[in-house]
């Protein structure tokens, strides 16, 4: 009787019946083995991964209701879905947008003026911008850093050269966009917060909160992936037939908006205007968290390492 090679059960199949392992054969020594698994791996559309990734596109808080119910075998655990999808949005060269903000975003308009090169413009929206909450803050902190190197270059160059606000914005963007995006998910627990206090009844855990969260933030970063690339490919257009950054803006603002309504409906099994309320309340917790909170250390993070 043969033996399965991993754990040593009699086999009475192609399967192991312990542990799942198929019956090895000394077909699968060879490098043909190897290609057929790599081929199969990223071909097999009915595999937990590409089935996780079409339900959380196109079947908004199926995976979440699934989760929530115990149905879990069948689908990537929301977890490892997350982390996927972050790999992707880490590696993607994206930048700007609300969750990766830039020098000139994060600080106050006195230093933003500075830091311009000289033939750099602004939008209007950029230039009336006030930065954050904490900007009048950090200033100082920027400026006394910019001080220190500034002496420190003068004098291990005998003046000959100089360190101004320009070249820190440029050492602070070169670490800014990787800092954001790995920071992405401190979104997710005051989003969870939130649908704790929305849907207290009927009672939930904080975890499976979490869980409904962290598939709406993962469907934002795909979403931003695909806006992303939408804007790249719209640079192939006539120059009067490109759209603008206000229309891209507005179309995610209202994806998302969407998403979470038909999402939360679903998932909690509640009734549209339930889904709607909850719905805004969701989306306004990752902006107030975006905004007093991830912005706050996101620019700590980054600038203790630039």
């Amino acid at each position: 009787m043969a033996t399965c090679l991993n754990c040593g059960a009699e086999l009475a199949g192609e399967f192991c019946h312990a542990c799942g392992q198929k019956r090895f054969e000394e077909s699968d020594r060879r490098f043909g083995h190897l290609l057929r698994q790599f081929a199969g791996s990223l071909t097999d559309l009915d595999g937990r991964v590409w089935r996780s990734v079409r339900a959380l596109l196109f079947r908004p808080g199926l995976l979440s209701r699934e989760y929530i119910e115990g149905r879990r075998a069948r689908w990537l655990s929301p977890v490892s879905l997350f982390l996927t999808i972050s790999v992707i949005y880490f590696l993607a060269p994206l930048r700007g947008g609300d969750l990766t903000l830039q020098f000139i975003q994060q600080v106050s308009p006195e230093i933003r003026e500075q830091a311009l090169a000289p033939d750099e413009t602004l939008g209007d929206a950029q230039r009336e911008a006030r930065g954050q909450w904490y900007s009048d803050i950090t200033s100082r902190w920027i400026e006394r850093r910019v001080q220190a190197r500034d002496a420190a270059v003068r004098w291990a160059t005998k003046g000959a050269g100089g360190y101004g606000i320009r070249d820190y914005r440029a050492a602070y963007d070169a670490k800014a966009d990787d800092v954001s995006k790995g920071l992405v998910i401190l979104h997710v627990p005051f989003a969870a917060f939130a649908l704790l206090l929305l849907f207290w009844r009927p009672r939930h855990y904080y975890a499976e909160h979490f869980v409904v969260a962290l598939h709406f933030l993962t469907f934002w970063m795909i979403a931003l992936q695909l806006i992303s690339q939408s804007m790249n490919l719209a640079h192939l257009l006539p120059p009067d037939r490109q759209p603008t950054l206000a229309m891209y803006d507005w179309f995610m603002r209202t994806l998302l908006s969407i998403y979470a309504v038909v999402m939360l409906r679903r998932a909690y099994g509640v009734g549209w205007l339930r889904a709607l309320v909850s719905g805004a309340g969701l989306i306004a917790s990752i902006v107030l968290a975006n905004l007093y909170f991830y912005r706050a250390i996101q620019f700590l993070v980054t600038f203790a390492l630039s």
